[in-house]
Formats: C-alpha cells, sequence, structure tokens
C-alpha cells in the first residue's frame, strides 16, 4: 500500500488522480465491490445509498469530518486500540473503519488565508501559490483515502458529506458551499485548470457512487442529523431523490422533525433499535460531544480537537469513554 500522500502533502499528478478516481468509481460498481451484499441496490439497479452491516456485532470505528487533514488520517490509522493499530485492525478484517465525509474545504486554514486564495481567484488565477496548497491537502487526503478503499473495501466506508459535490452544483439534494470565501467555486476551478475537466469529471462520478447511510447492530451513521423520518428504502433509492439526500448531508441544529432519529430507526432495525445510537457530524460541537434527538443522535466533529468513535463488542456506548483523541496515542 501507498501512503506516501500521508508524508508528502503533494499534489498528485494527473495519471496519479485520474487513474485513482476511475479505479473507485469501478470498484463502488463491480460485483466485488460496492454491489455485494451488504450494499442493496436502488431501484435502478446502482448501488444504493445503505451499507447494512445490521447482522454484524463487529466493532465500528467512526471520523468525523476531515476537511483537509491528511495528518489527521495518519494519526487514526497509527492510533493502537487495545495494542493493535488501526491499520491492523483493518488488515485482519477485525473493524469497521467509517468517515463521515467532507474530504475537501480545510476548515483549519485561515479566513485570511482563504481570502488570499479568493484574492487570486478574482485575478483570473486558479491554480495560483495559495490554492495549490489548500489542494495539496485536501487531495492527498483523497489519495489515502482511495487507497485504503482500494485496499479494504468490506471494512472501509465513507460516506458523502455536503462537501462531496466537487462540481458545486445545486441538484439533487446539492448546493454549492461557501464559508471564508468562495471555496466551492474555486475548487471546481481550481481542478478545471490545474488537471483538466476530464479529471473534474472523475472525481464528480466517484462522488456520486458514495453511500450515504452506514448501519450495523451497534449504530446508525450519516453526515447530517436525518432532518425528518426515513424509510429504508428512501435511503437505498436516496440518489433518486434530492429531498433524501439533502435531508441526510445539510441538516443544521434544531432544523430536524422531532423523533426524526427514533422513527427511521424503527424503519432499519425493527425491535433491536434499543441502545442503537445515530452518529453524524456536519455541524461542529464546542466541547467533546452534543446530543440531539433526546440523547439518540451523537454528534463529535470538533474542528479543534481529533476525537474518534469506537463502538466495541458487547458494551454499551458511552460518550464520556468511547469519544477518544487520536492523539493519545492508544485505547485500552
Amino acid at each position: 500500500m501507498d501512503f506516501s500522500f500521508c508524508e508528502n502533502f503533494r499534489l498528485p499528478s494527473h495519471d496519479e488522480i485520474f487513474s485513482a478516481a476511475e479505479k473507485m468509481c469501478n470498484l463502488l460498481e463491480e460485483e466485488q465491490g460496492e454491489k455485494a451484499p451488504y450494499r442493496p441496490s436502488n431501484s435502478k439497479g446502482n448501488p444504493g445509498g445503505l451499507i447494512d452491516f445490521s447482522s454484524s456485532e463487529k466493532p465500528v470505528l467512526i471520523i468525523p469530518d476531515l476537511h483537509a487533514r491528511p495528518d489527521f488520517l495518519k494519526q487514526v490509522l497509527d492510533f493502537k486500540i487495545k495494542e493493535k493499530s488501526v491499520l491492523e485492525l483493518l488488515e485482519s478484517k477485525e473493524i469497521f473503519l467509517v468517515f463521515l465525509g467532507d474530504a475537501l474545504h480545510s476548515e483549519k486554514i485561515t479566513k485570511e488565508s482563504w481570502l488570499l486564495c479568493q484574492k487570486e481567484f478574482d485575478g483570473g488565477v486558479y491554480d495560483g501559490k495559495y490554492m495549490q496548497q489548500e489542494m495539496s491537502m485536501g487531495l492527498s487526503l483523497l489519495m489515502m483515502l482511495f487507497e485504503l478503499k482500494t485496499n479494504f473495501s468490506e471494512n472501509f466506508h465513507f460516506l458523502k458529506g455536503n462537501h462531496e459535490n466537487i462540481m458545486n452544483n445545486y441538484k439533487d439534494g446539492d448546493f454549492p458551499f461557501r464559508k471564508y470565501a468562495d471555496e466551492g467555486r474555486m475548487v471546481k476551478k481550481f481542478i478545471s485548470t490545474y488537471y483538466g475537466d476530464d479529471v473534474l469529471y472523475m472525481l464528480s462520478l466517484y462522488e456520486n457512487s458514495l453511500p450515504l447511510v452506514f448501519l450495523s447492530s451497534k449504530c446508525v451513521i450519516s453526515h447530517a442529523e436525518p432532518k425528518r423520518y426515513f424509510s429504508k428504502n428512501e435511503i437505498i433509492d436516496a440518489r433518486l431523490d434530492g429531498d433524501v439526500v439533502s435531508g441526510l448531508i445539510w441538516t443544521a441544529n434544531n432544523e430536524a422533525e422531532e423523533n426524526s432519529v427514533q422513527s427511521t430507526l424503527e424503519s432499519l432495525l425493527g425491535e433491536k433499535k434499543e441502545k442503537v445510537f445515530w452518529f453524524g457530524g456536519h455541524r461542529p460541537v464546542s466541547g467533546k460531544y452534543a446530543l440531539r434527538q433526546k440523547g439518540r443522535f451523537v454528534q463529535f466533529h470538533n474542528p479543534l480537537l481529533r476525537n474518534i468513535v469506537y463502538l466495541e463488542c458487547g458494551k454499551e456506548f458511552d460518550p464520556e469513554t468511547d469519544i477518544v483523541n487520536v492523539t493519545g496515542g492508544s485505547y485500552e
């Protein structure tokens, strides 16, 4: 496995990123990839929006929004759980590693740096020094994610977040993104200018093949809080209904319907829903975690911390002990 991007944080070449993205698209479509039984096909015969391991008791490790932090991912892989690193647990297929999405658009970079990117952009320079600095982090991370998915397809899952919108579209549940500057438009233009429209198109195909919900006997995971009740079939068919997509990746705090988590858990797990929690990112928390939906929905994305969730076999989730910081090095 090539994890050189963990250390180098460099812009991949055209051929590197095109080949890796193409491999991802093929993997997500083929019979031994995401068309496996754990990803039911939607009504059009394509891989659906749900990863279903509801019969599995395997431990689950949940990683919050990454936002162009390849060093965070490297810390996750090196993190030890009872004397084995996460990478070793992946290699032995002892764990599910699930990411909440949002690979691109740095949050660590300062507002001032994004404004320097904007100044380049407004001057007609779409692949200037500041954007190259930003994109070297984001695309290094993306290449690492591609490598992990290639090698550990069944145990490694990256869910679509609202930032998985390389085209900066306003359709099918996606909305253009801007925060400090016009980041969504700048990233699209950078990819088109620096690499070409073929890479832009291939990355968009990859994003459109991503699942939206991960389900196991221990948890349900999506990028954002479910905006309303969603049936299992709606989630599987999510890519055919923009309302479902947006309702799983864009929900703001206090925007979801009351009991949307509880009712959707019943649809997904039936009587097995008790003691199962739903985990999401998207909206940052100021401390270690926040509980919503009568304590059943857990938010733990704090951009200033490097917290992950570890759901252990035979143990009920406790946010005080099972949300851990990877900079600590290990979980006993």
